[in-house]
């Protein structure tokens, strides 16, 4: 089943459908083999300083996980692409490390300590 994607254009900044289209299919390319335990993806774009310019843009990205904590990623750029690859790649990398640390919490299991016996 494949997520969810919510983009969100805010403060200033007006995607055109050809970013639009950019931003999933970059998204879906780097989370692609962990789609499956993504529920939905929420991207939000904004500009802080509207035309005045500088390094102002800002790009989150929030994955739902099902029964795991929500990842958020945020990048600030010049550039919206760049910001989308970047934010994707940490994106990846974040869910990779969430899954294999729940993995290993699920598989570790636990001994009973064995007391050595009392030295008389």
């Amino acid at each position: 089943m494949k997520p969810t994607i919510a983009i969100v254009a805010t403060k200033g900044v007006k995607l055109s459908r050809r970013l639009r289209e950019y931003v999933i299919r970059r998204l879906s390319l780097a989370l692609d083999r962990r789609q499956y335990s993504i529920q939905a993806m929420k991207v939000r774009i904004s500009d802080q300083n509207g035309p005045k310019g500088g390094i102002d843009k800002h790009c989150q990205i929030q994955l739902t996980l099902p029964g795991l904590p929500t990842v958020v990623i945020t990048e600030k750029g010049n550039d919206v692409a760049a910001m989308v690859d970047q934010a994707a790649h940490r994106a990846a990398q974040a869910i990779d490390r969430l899954l294999s640390r729940a993995k290993s919490i699920r598989h570790t299991r636990y001994t009973v300590p064995v007391s050595e016996p009392a030295l008389i």
